[in-house]
């Protein structure tokens, strides 16, 4: 359900960004042209994610490496770069299911979404790094920002979606923020 459900958002995506470069191509001014075609290029970059979340239904091994560089470019473009925010990825070689590979990449955009959200409201110097590393049986993966720290007392939804994920791998979750930005690590068994 939740495959058909991200194939159904990304070719509305693309439906749309058809349908707006279409319609607006005709009687707008060069430079309402170009808006149209960052705006249009944002779109596409955010279908491309949704797609690069889902890695297929079947439970065979994929590399998490590739993965993950694939997801992180998909990221950096439908997110980071039109901030002006650098995204580094640093991933292990290795094989993970391609569901768990799925849950991994979920709590890897939630993370790298709220840095966008919240860590650069007044500057575009800043960097994500995204690191996966394989630890004898387990994978650790950490986001991290050099970012502001919000002043965020609750827990949002997507707070509380990343400690569902996070147990759908058999996993465990750390954040620490301070004034050098925020990192959260991911830790979850290889099986």
């Amino acid at each position: 359900m939740l495959r058909e459900m991200h194939h159904r958002f990304a070719n509305t995506l693309t439906s749309l960004s058809s349908q707006f470069r279409g319609d607006s191509q005709s009687f707008l001014s060069s430079q309402t042209r170009d808006l149209v075609a960052r705006h249009e290029a944002r779109i596409v970059a955010f279908g491309n994610l949704n797609r690069a979340l889902i890695v297929g239904a079947a439970n065979t091994g994929i590399s998490v490496q590739d993965y993950v560089e694939h997801l992180c470019r998909s990221l950096s473009e439908a997110l980071l770069q039109p901030i002006g925010v650098r995204c580094e990825v640093t991933a292990d070689a290795g094989t993970l299911p391609a569901v768990r590979c799925e849950l991994l990449g979920l709590v890897i955009a939630e993370l790298v979404t709220n840095s966008a959200k919240h860590a650069f409201p007044n500057r575009d110097d800043g960097v994500v790094h995204i690191k996966l590393l394989r630890r004898e049986q387990s994978w650790v993966c950490v986001v991290s920002d050099n970012g502001e720290v919000g002043n965020q007392t609750q827990q949002g939804a997507g707070t509380k979606i990343v400690g569902q994920l996070i147990q759908l791998l058999g996993g465990s979750f750390a954040k620490t923020s301070g004034r050098y930005g925020t990192s959260a690590l991911v830790a979850f068994p290889c099986d």
